[in-house]
């Protein structure tokens, strides 16, 4: 019975299975100060079976205010176990190619894993960060929660207020400020499953530097707690290091087109969000770890949290 409550097809997904997902594009409003989120997702999909609706999980706490479907409002339901299901105007074949774009908003219940969604301060200032592993991405943002289903690429637009720089998956593309909010656009086109997709925002330093693998030349990109930004900075020489220990022995760094970087945040330890690992501090055997889950866990995911021992076996050894 405990083995079958880790597994991902458990009651922890209620998502449907007659859509693969190929496509997040995520755009959050929210404040470090207070506990609250407002999303608008927009999930791309290809049909895998005739169907006339669809099923995301999202936890019943969470608000959801409209669909948009072609440009059209269409009608939803919350069944009361953490889904959220979608219904279309007609039946749409195997093989379709369509969006949603779902508007929601409210506070994440952290009800699971290692906290989910935290709003805390450091230092007296306010910060948020998320980690889903292994079931709480559908507590603040409505996906496919179970490990079957990872999006080909990932988009990532941040609003805070401005006095916070926020921190995600992929590589920055673009920075705005207007009219007292820092919005922040980042993409990432590499499979991800759902519990690496974070975000982060706080008063970060933002700490960059260089590695190379073979040929390339990649950005190492560090967002730390003010306090703590010399101890980062003083990290990078070790994480490059490493990056090009596990490149020469495991293969190509699986994300080299985009970066690799860590994020501080307040859990006692760290979690290998997909190219920004999240870390306490960047101790070497924390930097080693999370940094050999980009191999193990990231680029090759297990297919069941029952197999974690895989991910977590590599990055011990």
């Amino acid at each position: 019975r405990h083995l079958e409550a880790m597994d991902a097809n458990s009651f922890f997904s209620n998502a449907s299975a007659d859509f693969n997902v190929h496509h997040y594009r995520c755009i959050w409003k929210l404040d470090p100060g207070v506990r609250y989120i407002e999303g608008q997702v927009s999930a791309g999909f290809i049909i895998t079976s005739s169907t006339q609706s669809v099923s995301f999980d999202l936890t019943d706490s969470m608000r959801v205010d409209s669909i948009l479907y072609h440009k059209q409002q269409i009608g939803f339901n919350r069944p009361g176990n953490h889904s959220l299901k979608i219904n279309f105007p007609t039946v749409l074949a195997v093989g379709t190619r369509d969006s949603v774009e779902i508007f929601y908003k409210g506070v994440p219940p952290n009800t699971s894993g290692f906290g989910t969604y935290i709003s805390t301060v450091h230092a007296g200032v306010p910060v948020t960060w998320t980690l889903s592993e292994p079931y709480g991405s559908m507590e603040w943002w409505p996906c496919k929660n179970g490990l079957n289903d990872k999006a080909d690429s990932l988009e990532i637009i941040i609003t805070t207020p401005d006095a916070y720089t926020s921190s995600t998956n992929g590589i920055l593309q673009s920075e705005q400020v207007n009219n007292g909010f820092r919005t922040t656009y980042w993409k990432h086109r590499y499979p991800i499953a759902t519990y690496l997709v974070a975000i982060a925002a706080t008063n970060y330093t933002i700490l960059t530097d260089t590695v190379q693998l073979g040929n390339t030349v990649m950005p190492l990109v560090q967002y730390a707690y003010p306090d703590s930004a010399v101890s980062f900075k003083n990290a990078a020489a070790l994480t490059a290091r490493t990056l090009r220990l596990f490149h020469e022995t495991f293969g190509e760094y699986p994300f080299i087109k985009e970066k690799y970087g860590h994020t501080q945040f307040s859990w006692g330890g760290g979690m290998e969000h997909q190219t920004n690992s999240f870390m306490y501090n960047v101790s070497e055997n924390l930097v080693v770890h999370e940094a050999a889950h980009q191999w193990f866990g990231d680029k090759v995911t297990c297919g069941s949290w029952k197999d974690i021992w895989l991910n977590e076996g590599f990055a011990v050894f």
